[in-house]
């Protein structure tokens, strides 16, 4: 498979829900995205990518942009070794080890000043959010007046920290995927990854695919028993956060069933429709 740059296209290394990862050439791979995906979205990653490598985050060294099927493609230094994911899948008994391991990589980043050209966590829920009620629900709109107000200094968020975006290389985790990064509340970007280690009606995840819920359950309880033990997580607030986030992932084309059900357990006028039927 050719490429407009006339390079090779080689195995697929790795396949997400917008892009799929291929090797490409001698110590690179690049990240093709799926027809469906914004043509912005692939540049937009690369430019927050390279802006959190200063601010002290360990990611992948941007190499170059290509044209791929006439639209934009990136190349990136190919990390060796596998996804946090992959390990837990191949060695369950690890999960718990994995889940601490994963706070301590959030925590690492929460303690960064982040880049100022990042956008604000705010303002990306709001677009989210907007286009959930726009697209499924227009009542979904509610959830712009549960954002909570930022409390201290925003600090550095991935906006999509799970297992499958940590790749554990020898010399320490390599996080990727930084479309989704933003300046904002620590306690917004805990409860979205709460999100995405959740299943959705008893299935895996997406992109979490070949493990179980027992699995995912000990993996969620290490990770949030760490994070409680390193900063304050008010359980109300969290939950509050987590069905603000529900809405606004739903804009993502994921499986909106589980998402659904986080707001409708917040949403009080929800509730109150539920209980009169």
């Amino acid at each position: 498979m050719s490429s407009d740059a006339g390079q090779v296209l080689g195995e697929v290394v790795a396949r997400g829900t917008r892009s799929s990862i291929h090797a490409y050439g001698a110590g690179a791979v690049i990240k093709v995205p799926h027809p469906t995906t914004p043509a912005g979205w692939i540049l937009a990653e690369a430019e927050y990518t390279e802006a959190v490598r200063p601010a002290g985050a360990r990611v992948p060294c941007l190499l170059g942009i290509e044209t791929i099927w006439g639209r934009p493609a990136t190349v990136w230094e190919r990390i060796e070794g596998d996804s946090m994911w992959e390990q837990v899948v191949e060695r369950p008994e690890t999960s718990a080890e994995l889940g601490r391991r994963l706070a301590e990589i959030q925590l690492g980043l929460f303690a960064l000043v982040p880049p100022m050209t990042l956008p604000g966590q705010r303002d990306r829920l709001v677009s989210k959010i907007r286009s959930s009620a726009a697209s499924f629900d227009s009542s979904l709109a509610r959830a712009l007046d549960q954002i909570p107000p930022l409390a201290g200094a925003p600090r550095l968020c991935h906006g999509d920290l799970h297992p499958s975006n940590v790749i554990l290389a020898d010399g320490g985790s390599v996080i990727v995927d930084w479309f989704d990064a933003s300046r904002g509340d620590p306690v917004a970007d805990v409860a979205r990854t709460l999100l995405t280690l959740r299943g959705d009606g008893g299935a895996t995840p997406r992109h979490l695919p070949g493990s179980d819920a027992r699995t995912l359950d000990v993996l969620t309880g290490a990770y949030l028993e760490r994070l409680r033990a390193a900063i304050e997580l008010d359980e109300e607030l969290l939950a509050q956060w987590q069905a603000v986030q529900a809405v606004a992932r739903m804009s993502e084309g994921v499986p909106r069933e589980g998402l659904l059900e986080t707001w409708r357990q917040f949403d009080e006028p929800a509730v109150q429709a539920a209980a009169v039927n």
